[in-house]
């Protein structure tokens, strides 16, 4: 392996007060807008059970990584890992699957994929220091907001375009940073294309949550 690189879901709150003229309802893999389709209380679906594959595949990338230096493996396992992302919540839509428990698992299961991988990254000294723990602390911070929510408010995290647009930029540039890790030197500008969208989805996503703050957090803290 080459020499390591020195220095270094997603999801928003449902809204508490309707905002004239912008109404919107996310679900399941994207941003819709009106009226947001009905949802079951089913757990064995085809999307959930995806959504569970993706957590499960994720330990088996970090193996290959971590411990077998296999970055090939890891990198298509990882790949695969985003797509599932986006397959759930198609699956979701075009089987009429939405369910109560997937709008919760799908969201949580990439904010799992990004800490894992990021922290990963981060001591292996893959991703700058500075990048590695923005990404962090901001992934940190909505599941501070989303565990407050829902916990005093009853309301779930919802996701925002912006928000579901950082965590694509996250999930792509993670592959290509570990397949820049091979010691191929043709494979050399991948890392710097990986950093690239991870530095670009993390602000994106920082923006995102700027929007949850002043949209979802202030007023329910305002509230009596």
């Amino acid at each position: 392996m080459r020499a390591r690189r020195g220095g270094s879901g997603t999801a928003g709150p449902a809204r508490l007060n309707a905002v004239p003229g912008k109404a919107s309802q996310s679900h399941r893999g994207g941003i819709h807008s009106g009226s947001a389709p009905e949802s079951s209380n089913a757990v064995l679906t085809i999307p959930n059970l995806v959504t569970l594959l993706r957590l499960l595949l994720l330990p088996v990338a970090l193996f290959f990584a971590l411990a077998r230096h296999n970055f090939i493996i890891a990198t298509a396992l990882l790949a695969f890992i985003s797509i599932t992302d986006f397959l759930d919540g198609y699956l979701a839509r075009h089987l009429g699957q939405i369910s109560e428990l997937g709008k919760i698992i799908d969201p949580s299961a990439d904010r799992v994929v990004i800490l894992s991988v990021g922290i990963a990254a981060l001591v292996e000294g893959w991703i700058p220091i500075g990048l590695g723990v923005a990404m962090l602390v901001r992934e940190a911070i909505i599941s501070g907001i989303s565990a407050y929510l829902y916990k005093a408010k009853g309301h779930r995290l919802d996701v925002i375009w912006a928000g579901k647009a950082g965590t694509l930029l996250l999930l792509f540039a993670l592959p290509a940073i570990l397949l820049g890790e091979q010691v191929h030197p043709d494979l050399a500008l991948l890392h710097n294309v990986g950093i690239f969208l991870a530095l670009a989805g993390t602000l994106v996503l920082y923006w995102a949550a700027l929007v949850y703050v002043r949209r979802d957090l202030l007023p329910a803290l305002s509230e009596k």
